[in-house]
């Protein structure tokens, strides 16, 4: 059952969260190949947000920034901490809302065998001669085909093994068959490509990057990550009731097939709308809602979610800045960064509550 605790200490940490989701979008702004100075980039939002084109005029005739700032505060870096804040709040609710469907605390949104499925529909975009659709938007579409194959792949498995109901175990298991499948389906077509370009886009695709957005690619990921935080927020109690157990759940009258269907097919769409851009980013669903069970002191859904939304918004564009920022003009794939902050910390939890053995 959630626990509830210090009914003060919620709002002060999601006060805290929001606090810093705003510093930080100002100072990872300001990071990248080009530092920037901190009070460049904050007279550069504020006279584009409050003042428009003349205060921006005006700026730039005071010397105060040049229109170079301008373009890679506004139109380079802007888009791409935005999408990283999408991202991170996308993968971080996803991962929430998916450890209380499966009831295990190391579920995560690629349990749905997404990132393997995305993978898979990528790799067939970029190494086979597929003239449907040019460019990037090709690369897109397979993505995005290769996740929900993957997710109905999983949830098709899930609901014969269990004899027409799903249940957690089945769910995971199916996860883990599926993610196999799928990651040999992609070994295979790069095996079998020719072009050396091809397959080095294929494994940097795999590593996951935002480098890509844009203004005008940030509607599809906002529609998606806003549907998924609204509806994951607004069924907290019900994803509670479920962390009881199926039959507690449905003794308090709820439909567990129908809600765990239902929440199964939204996270789908949200991960699969930004992994289908992003590529492969690991251990965001998984990490960030523990640590807010840790900070807010609850394992209350209608806390950890939206808290999640905003710790992941401000975890994932710190990463996403380290990647940009540690090399100079040379960027590391963000999966990497993810990664080597992600598995250490979850070793800690593991070991901290003892998962697989009996739980603290």
């Amino acid at each position: 059952m959630a626990r509830r605790r210090n009914p003060i200490r919620a709002p002060i940490v999601l006060a805290l969260l929001i606090a810093g989701l705003a510093v930080s979008l100002v100072l990872t702004l300001s990071i990248g190949s080009s530092v920037l100075p901190f009070h460049t980039v904050y007279r550069i939002l504020r006279d584009k947000l409050f003042g428009g084109a003349q205060a921006l005029d005006a700026g730039m005739e005071a010397g105060l920034y040049t229109m170079a700032n301008y373009q890679v505060v506004w139109n380079i870096r802007m888009p791409r901490v935005l999408f990283g804040m999408l991202c991170g709040a996308g993968l971080s609710v996803c991962g929430a809302a998916m450890q209380a469907l499966v009831l295990n605390p190391i579920a995560d949104p690629y349990i749905l065998g997404i990132s393997s499925g995305a993978s898979a529909g990528a790799a067939a975009a970029l190494l086979l001669p597929l003239p449907i659709i040019a460019g990037s938007n090709q690369v897109v579409l397979f993505a995005m085909l290769g996740a929900m194959i993957s997710s109905a792949a999983v949830y098709t498995m899930a609901r014969v093994g269990s004899g027409g109901q799903i249940r957690p175990v089945t769910l995971l298991l199916s996860g883990t068959a599926v993610n196999a499948v799928m990651s040999a389906a992609t070994s295979l077509l790069v095996f079998l490509a020719k072009s050396p370009e091809s397959i080095a886009a294929v494994y940097n695709w795999q590593m996951g990057s935002i480098a890509a957005a844009q203004w005008s690619t940030l509607w599809f990921p906002m529609v998606g990550v806003a549907i998924g935080v609204v509806v994951f927020s607004c069924c907290g109690n019900r994803f509670n009731q479920m962390m009881m157990g199926d039959e507690d759940a449905t003794s308090m009258g709820l439909n567990v097939r129908r809600f765990r269907t239902l929440m199964f097919i939204v996270s789908s769409l949200v991960v699969a709308s930004l992994v289908s851009v992003t590529g492969i980013i690991g251990f965001v669903g998984l990490v960030v809602p523990h640590i807010v069970r840790l900070l807010a002191g609850t394992s209350d859904n209608k806390t950890v979610i939206p808290f999640s939304a905003v710790l992941g918004a401000i975890y994932l564009i710190w990463a996403d800045s380290a990647a940009r920022g540690l090399f100079g003009g040379a960027e590391l794939p963000l999966g990497i960064i993810t990664a080597f902050v992600g598995a250490p910390f979850f070793m800690y939890l593991m070991a901290r509550r003892k998962y697989g053995g009996q739980a603290q």
